[in-house]
């Protein structure tokens, strides 16, 4: 009977063994499986414990030596692990137990459910290599056999800590994510003996404790399996180094593909050419031709302002590249950027800093500037020979390379393709509990800027078309002339100029192809650069504009009016409201939303999808006031629809506007962009967003934010 048993435990933990590696992998299995296999391995964990009762009867028996309090705390860390992977499952399942959905919120499982399952994961190994000793002890080997067994173990051990190491899996043990980065694309045979291979290492960590916590007849019997493991995770670290990935699989080094700045001094930026002279300036060709501009009515996350027209545009040539921050500063002697690096883009820059750079880069270049600058208007020759920016036509244009997908990698954006909140591809809003429908799943969100031209090109030679950061085009806001269809340069006048091509801490929605961002003259933002154009060919013509920048004067009369829903952004407000003394108005429904978290998600995203207006309650006489102080949660890269409804209720013209929100980690978002559009006839000033409550640090934050736009306080 012994024998049988003990033969039936052997076949239950290797099953279970098995039956791990493939529930780790879960591109390979999907989500039904997935599911299934996690059940299945449920069982069989309740049968392991149960063929091995004896071991509850033993735990407070007998003497405690060093390899049995481990043996037993790693044991006890195992069962809760797998209890607490199994409860967190089966709380978000779909199909194995679709009863127990919700038992533990969603959102709550989700995390704690990744971060569990990769403690079992390690536990199981250093629990498997703390019995190793124990299940080999019948076999009999000689010293150097033993020594190549254990170099072999040695090895996949290397290549295991290498993969769960670079793999950044200690984040989500950590609980700093809620999202597991799969790749989707890798042979799903090689997924399962990755899976066995980081199993190994922490089993070699296992055995590594079981020689370090037995009898040692020598100071080398304690110090060899030391430097075993030592040895191993030096060599698993100098393998993260040396093979080190890039952001894209498509290009090995980025920047010996693209044309990089080389100034006419010895400068540490590699390149080969000056982009500062004419005609070597690395701009790429883009032939004339016609477009459909826009979206059709079929794309998901449209917008109705992206009515899809045909259009002509004539031949211009156009940086690969977004204008780096070592571009700027060569030209300007200053760099304004949040992220700091010569390769990077330059970000936080005015739509007249832009204009202003065109300029000094076409004098710089002995070209004739394209523009114009005196006493609030900016006039465009459009015979001009110099550098400019890009007319949204234009960038649209050579943004799709001749593409009429809602990306121009003709497939969902990810984030092996461009940098931008990675966590949240496209169409994540209506998958967000169950993203195996997804094309794109997420992904890496770097909260950083990269280098430009970090990864794969457009079929036209362009880089960061989608991310990184956003670009200004000439043109102002506002709904396209259909009339117009030869070399468009927007409407005739405005309030905001457009920007386009979304940046590194937005969703993919909002970095579609034909996408329109909007923010005024005056706007900055970390998120916000440029890429230059100029003529393939002279033009005719002058276009003139009227700028409208905000005027940043303090003003008695301020109003806060908020939206919140779990009380973050109230705290904001009556923090607010505290230095400031100013009146509040809270937004609040006629028909609440759910106070789940896990529905209001998705009764958020379906109001933003359709566009709604829910019907608040109360009305506010804004006319008393100049300057609205405005708060919200940022929702899906954006607005709540609320705040819609009360920017539409009233009449903010003239009235200055500045938000302030609270986030997860994707700041305002596209959010400025939607207020911007909804009033555009009112003032946008300088945004505040905390991150969910602030912290301790929010009283401080909200000081020097009112300072900043000259809000008075108490």
């Amino acid at each position: 009977m012994t024998t049988k048993t003990n033969l039936i435990k052997r076949i239950v933990d290797v099953v279970l063994t098995v039956l791990l590696l493939f529930i780790m992998a879960y591109q390979v299995t999907g989500d039904w499986l997935h599911e299934w296999l996690g059940i299945t391995m449920t069982v069989i964990v309740i049968c392991h414990h149960v063929l091995n009762y004896k071991w509850y009867k033993s735990l407070f028996k007998g003497k405690y030596t060093a390899y049995r309090i481990i043996l037993t705390a790693a044991d006890v860390l195992l069962l809760g692990a797998f209890a607490l992977t199994a409860l967190s499952g089966m709380s978000m399942s779909g199909h194995a137990v679709p009863f127990m959905y919700g038992t533990i919120n969603v959102m709550s499982a989700r995390k704690l459910h990744l971060a569990v399952s990769f403690w079992s994961f390690t536990l199981m190994g250093v629990h498997i290599g703390l019995h190793l000793r124990s299940m080999t002890a019948k076999f009999k080997f000689s010293a150097a056999v033993k020594t190549a067994v254990l170099s072999l173990f040695a090895a996949a051990a290397v290549w295991g800590g290498y993969l769960f190491f670079k793999g950044e899996i200690v984040n989500y043990m950590l609980f700093k994510t809620h999202f597991a980065f799969l790749d989707y694309e890798k042979a799903k045979w090689l997924v399962v003996v990755e899976n066995l291979a980081m199993l190994l290492f922490w089993a070699f960590v296992g055995h590594t404790l079981t020689r370090l916590s037995q009898k040692h007849k020598s100071k080398a019997d304690i110090l060899r399996p030391i430097a075993w493991l030592v040895a191993v995770i030096l060599a698993a670290v100098v393998m993260i180094f040396a093979l080190k990935d890039k952001y894209s699989s498509g290009t090995a080094d980025s920047w010996q593909n693209v044309p990089v700045p080389q100034a006419s001094s010895q400068s540490d930026v590699p390149g080969t050419i000056s982009r500062n002279e004419p005609g070597k300036d690395g701009f790429v060709l883009i032939n004339a031709g016609s477009f459909k501009m826009g979206s059709p009515d079929s794309e998901n996350w449209r917008i109705s302002d992206e009515k899809q027209h045909d259009v002509k545009v004539s031949a211009f040539y156009i940086d690969p590249c977004e204008t780096t921050q070592w571009d700027y500063e060569s030209i300007m002697g200053s760099n304004p950027s949040t992220f700091k690096g010569k390769k990077l883009p330059v970000d936080n820059i005015s739509w007249l800093d832009a204009v202003n750079y065109a300029n000094a880069k076409s004098k710089a270049a002995g070209l004739t500037p394209a523009y114009t600058v005196s006493d609030g208007q900016v006039s465009w020759d459009r015979s001009a020979n110099g550098y400019r920016l890009p007319t949204e036509a234009e960038w649209e244009y050579a943004c799709r390379g001749g593409t009429t997908t809602p990306f121009n990698t003709q497939h969902s954006l990810s984030a092996q393709d461009a940098n931008f909140y990675g966590h949240y591809p496209y169409e994540i809003e209506e998958n967000y509990f169950d993203n195996s429908p997804l094309e794109a799943k997420p992904g890496e969100y770097r909260n950083t800027t990269v280098d430009v031209g970090s990864f794969k090109a457009n079929d036209w030679g362009l880089y960061d078309c989608h991310g990184n950061v956003n670009e200004w085009c000439w043109d102002y806001y506002g709904e396209y002339d259909t009339s117009l269809t030869l070399d468009p340069t927007g409407v005739q006048s405005g309030t905001r100029h457009i920007y386009r091509g979304g940046g590194w801490n937005d969703f993919a929605k909002n970095m579609r192809s034909a996408y329109r961002a909007a923010g005024q003259t005056d706007m900055k933002s970390y998120n916000l650069g440029v890429r230059l154009v100029r003529n393939a060919a002279a033009a005719s013509g002058v276009v003139t504009v009227n700028e409208q920048g905000a005027k940043n004067s303090g003003s008695e009369n301020v109003l806060i009016v908020y939206f919140s829903w779990g009380g973050n952004t109230r705290g904001i407000a009556n923090e607010i409201q505290k230095q400031t003394g100013a009146d509040i108005f809270e937004i609040t429904l006629q028909t609440p939303y759910s106070t789940d978290y896990n529905t209001v998600l998705m009764q958020a995203q379906e109001d933003q999808h359709k566009q709604a207006r829910p019907k608040i309650n109360g009305t506010v006489d804004v006319s008393k006031y100049d300057t609205v102080l405005l708060g919200y949660p940022n929702w899906w890269a954006s607005v709540p629809m609320p705040i819609a409804t009360f920017l539409e209720s009233y009449d903010l013209s003239g009235k200055r506007i500045i938000p302030f929100c609270s986030h997860g980690g994707g700041r305002f978002g596209q959010s400025l962009t939607a207020i911007a559009k909804l009033a555009p006839d009112s003032v946008m000033g300088e945004g505040l967003s905390v991150h969910y409550s602030g912290g301790d640090s929010m009283p401080q934050d909200v000081s020097q934010w009112l300072k900043a736009n000259n809000v008075k306080t108490k």
